[in-house]
């Protein structure tokens, strides 16, 4: 059997359940295009717990082994990353030129707001907060305040398992040219969880040509997206984005 030509993979951001970016599944689906939209490791579990322990190299392992399962049915692959999903996916980018079609990066956690990351300006205390805590309280944050009810996320976090992800944080920084591909950048100008310079860090940063990168920038919004109040626009760019590179 003749494989299709695209298919999409959807990889959710650090501490996130899956709830957080299904939205973009349906109208794919609806077209046609096949999707996943692996679970990381420690994620979609009862308690944050699970997270404990694990590494950022363990989040990438588990998108690399959903992009091989994709690719198995599909030529080509658009991969969209919400927060840390869009570290995967600049990872996955750089490693996987030949079969990464292109990149839709929503909020893409290149550069957190959170003092301890990297850049910022308590960044040298990791250490010692690593020492004195041994879990770090994730509320959930949206600009529709009566959406923060509905949230499925964990809302708190082991500290090795956040170090880890700043560490990603750092580590794609260093990577950003090594990305060739087509790329769709989305961020929120309100995001509290992601520095809104996080876009222009990207956009020029990596190698892909001019005509072929762009930032969509929303004016509501925070952080989660493709929950709060412009889920249907930025959706809707979405499945826009994926008919132009599929051609349908």
């Amino acid at each position: 059997m003749r494989a299709q030509p695209y298919g999409v993979l959807i990889i959710h951001g650090f501490a996130s359940s899956l709830d957080s970016v299904k939205e973009i599944k349906v109208p794919l689906e609806s077209m046609g295009i096949l999707t996943r939209i692996p679970t990381l490791r420690g994620h979609g579990q009862k308690s944050p717990e699970a997270l404990r322990g694990v590494h950022w190299h363990d989040w990438v392992a588990d998108a690399e082994v959903a992009l091989q399962s994709l690719l198995a049915e599909v030529e080509r692959v658009i991969i969209v990353g919400h927060s840390m999903g869009g570290l995967i996916a600049l990872t996955l980018a750089a490693d996987h030129e030949d079969s990464v079609d292109s990149i839709v990066l929503a909020a893409a956690a290149v550069q957190l707001a959170s003092p301890l990351a990297h850049g910022r300006p308590l960044h040298f205390l990791v250490p010692l907060i690593l020492r004195l805590f041994t879990k770090w309280p994730l509320p959930p944050i949206y600009a529709d305040r009566e959406l923060a009810k509905y949230d499925t996320n964990y809302h708190w976090a082991p500290m090795d398992s956040i170090t880890s992800f700043l560490e990603f944080a750092e580590v794609t920084s260093c990577r950003l040219q090594e990305v060739k591909v087509p790329t769709f950048i989305i961020q929120s100008r309100k995001d509290t969880t992601v520095l809104p310079k996080s876009a222009e860090i990207i956009y020029n940063s990596i190698s892909t040509p001019v005509e072929q990168k762009r930032i969509m920038w929303l004016e509501l919004t925070d952080h989660e997206m493709f929950r709060d109040c412009e889920k249907n626009i930025i959706v809707g760019a979405i499945e826009n984005y994926v008919r132009e590179r599929s051609k349908q």
